[in-house]
């Protein structure tokens, strides 16, 4: 499974047309320090205790982070125009998002927007060079290697036809080959689920910013393929072709898209629109 640039509890953090491509002015260390150590996601971290600073000495910049009162290190260091680290561990990760969404947005991105737009098409970054994107990830065997061109604008992929695609739901693929119950939750991009498998039904439910879109469709197929297989996607494609605004149950699937999550102002489906697909094991797989 490729991991995620931003992975735990508080993670906020072509059809494959690149945009944004063009190039940027380049970037001081001492403006990306800045902007990592004023960033809102990096200040949320420290209401748990877990701190990171950025300093910069020279052509180095360090990523400081402290944690239970144990304090480590990470050095990127400026090589001409190439900011990086090659010998990045998996727990580095989640500290690089932050350093690359800095950069993002002195080139002009939200806080956020270019490490969730990375984050949604995780899968294609190991394909990202320096000479096209201005970036690079390779990660594996925990020895993981960033580099970033702060002279180009990292490009953001188009992201109308993004969905959940079955390697997302890789702990309900788990549940499932090994006969058990269980659920998986988060967000990706714009779409948020909470998945969970139980004896007798299934559940899904996703969350799309905005409006209910294709998106949101394709994520309920992939759940449901990795739950219960393709015969059942085909048979919930025959009865749902396209979203309902009413609550109904066809042929074992109970589709609401009007669902309201309990506290969903506290939860990842906040602000969303949220569909939920309700699943009976003994009708769906007769």
């Amino acid at each position: 499974m490729k991991k995620k640039l931003l992975v735990g509890l508080f993670a906020v953090i072509m059809c494959f047309a690149l945009i944004g491509c063009e190039k940027a002015n380049k970037i001081s260390l001492d403006d990306i320090a800045k902007n990592f150590n004023n960033s809102e996601i990096v200040k949320s971290y420290k209401n748990y205790g877990y701190n990171l600073e950025a300093t910069v000495s020279g052509n180095k910049l360090t990523i400081t982070t402290e944690l239970a009162g144990e304090k480590s290190s990470v050095v990127y260091t400026l090589d001409g125009n190439i900011l990086g680290n090659e010998s990045l561990s998996d727990m580095d990760i989640l500290t690089a998002a932050f350093l690359i969404d800095s950069v993002g947005q002195l080139q002009g991105y939200k806080e956020g927007e270019l490490v969730e737009n990375l984050n949604a098409f995780a899968d294609e970054i190991e394909n990202y060079t320096l000479e096209k994107e201005g970036f690079e990830l390779k990660q594996g065997n925990n020895k993981n290697s960033l580099k970033i061109d702060l002279t180009k604008k990292i490009p953001l992929k188009d992201m109308s036809n993004f969905y959940l695609k079955t390697s997302d739901f890789d702990m309900i693929k788990q549940f499932v080959d090994e006969k058990n119950v269980g659920n998986q939750n988060g967000k990706n991009a714009k779409l948020a689920y909470d998945v969970a498998v139980h004896e007798e039904d299934s559940e899904i439910i996703i969350g799309e910013t905005d409006k209910l879109t294709d998106s949101a469709y394709k994520s309920i197929l992939s759940a449901l393929e990795v739950i219960y297989g393709k015969d059942v996607v085909n048979k919930f494609k025959t009865a749902y072709p396209s979203f309902k605004e009413e609550k109904t149950t066809v042929d074992g699937f109970t589709i609401d898209t009007n669902y309201k999550v309990e506290n969903q102002d506290d939860s990842v489906f906040k602000g969303m629109k949220v569909v939920s697909v309700t699943v009976d094991n003994k009708t769906v797989k007769k």
